[in-house]
């Protein structure tokens, strides 16, 4: 009698599993094991981007944890809760991310990873889903630059912009702020600012080579041509170098402004030292207040960046053309040249300086008034990072 308990038992049991094996099959996954090698496996957790999450990126990083025996994962993407098609699908993975690019703007994406072991197990985690951004968080408000020549440089030593040289150039577009993180987002699928404050602070942490890098993809997406050629990009450990870079002005892509070009819109058809009509160094307390209106720096800043166009914006309405984060700009440091230019980008290659960059504008972190000056103008190397450093882009031919 106690034999035939255990039979009948026995006979309960292997009921429950088969029923709960079938109803599993039935469907696309199965939310706590898989089947197929006669091994259970757990199912895998979805980590980022978060269930739910929105202004999501349209190249970004899929992320879930590790499953203990796990040889491979399979991901797919669709636009259907149901999967009834996919818009992305990647399989063998071995590490816990997958990267995805070339999503639609303002689309909600679902998502599910699938993993297998050394016998063919298999288990589909649950599904998730985010929504990406808007096409006007990714693309940059662009500003109208006139055609025309300014006085470019100072004969004020203390900002190491002599010899004054009479400067032409042709008409082209600017963004109205900095580079924001939400764009930077959105574009690289990363923010690496320090100051990871929200979508409408400009990006920073950046250096020369990843605002290149930007322009290009920014470019790819706008379906423009890309500016900037090069041979291969090292990733290294904290920043980015691309290799062999060439830049081709003719182009009608995003790039970095020339100095030229920064100076100019900067002066946006002023000749005093400072873009609201002041000259340095300030001596009053009414010029202190006007800096104070116009730029964030050392004086006004929380010892941190902030949103951009917070203050006044230049007569051509353009935003923290002084202050909040150095800028970077396309051209070698060099000596300037005391004859008329039209069009100017800088030295073709290292001068006798080093190999240096033009950072233009001043920061936050701008102790003297100095830095804030139209003329003002800093060389450092590209490969360098620094959370008072940023860039806005420019567009067009020349």
């Amino acid at each position: 009698m106690k034999e035939l308990f255990v039979l009948i038992k026995s006979f309960f049991i292997f009921g429950i599993m088969a029923t709960s094996l079938f109803i599993g099959g039935c469907g696309r996954k199965s939310s706590l094991t898989g089947t197929g090698g006669g091994n259970t496996l757990s199912a895998p957790t979805l980590s980022s981007p978060s269930n739910g999450a929105t202004s999501q990126a349209t190249s970004l990083t899929l992320m879930w944890e590790t499953v203990t025996g796990a040889t491979a994962y399979d991901v797919r993407i669709s636009t259907a809760a149901t999967f009834a098609s996919t818009v992305s699908s990647q399989t063998d993975i071995t590490a816990l991310s997958a990267s995805v690019s070339g999503l639609a703007n303002n689309t909600t994406y679902y998502w599910e990873v699938n993993v297998t072991n050394a016998d063919s197990t298999s288990a589909w985690s649950t599904s998730w889903h985010f929504t990406t951004m808007t096409a006007s968080t990714v693309f940059p408000t662009m500003i109208s630059i006139p055609a025309g020549t300014f006085q470019m440089g100072s004969t004020n030593a203390n900002l190491y912009a002599s010899p004054v040289h009479s400067v032409t150039l042709g008409a082209f577009t600017m963004s109205k702020t900095l580079v924001t993180q939400a764009q930077y987002q959105a574009v690289m699928g990363l923010n690496p600012s320090y100051f990871d404050s929200g979508s409408t602070w400009p990006v920073e942490s950046v250096n020369w080579y990843d605002a290149v890098w930007f322009c290009n993809k920014l470019s790819k997406l706008a379906g423009l041509d890309t500016v900037y050629t090069y041979t291969g990009i090292y990733q290294g450990s904290g920043y980015d170098t691309l290799t062999s870079v060439a830049i081709n002005y003719a182009k009608n892509g995003y790039r970095l402004p020339t100095e030229a070009e920064y100076e100019y819109a900067n002066r946006a058809g002023t000749t005093t030292d400072y873009y609201w009509g002041r000259n340095y160094p300030p001596t009053t307390t009414a010029d202190t207040l006007a800096i104070d209106s116009n730029a964030v720096w050392y004086y006004n800043s929380p010892n941190s960046t902030q949103p951009v166009a917070m203050k006044k914006p230049n007569a051509w309405g353009l935003y923290d053309m002084s202050g909040n984060l150095w800028e970077w700009c396309n051209d070698w440091y060099g000596d300037y040249s005391s004859t008329a230019q039209t069009n100017p980008s800088g030295p073709a290659a290292p001068t006798s300086y080093g190999s240096y960059r033009v950072l233009r504008g001043g920061s936050w972190v701008s102790y003297g008034a100095s830095g804030l000056c139209a003329a003002y103008r800093v060389s450092v190397y590209p490969v360098y990072v620094s959370g008072s450093y940023g860039f806005r882009v420019v567009c067009g031919p020349r």
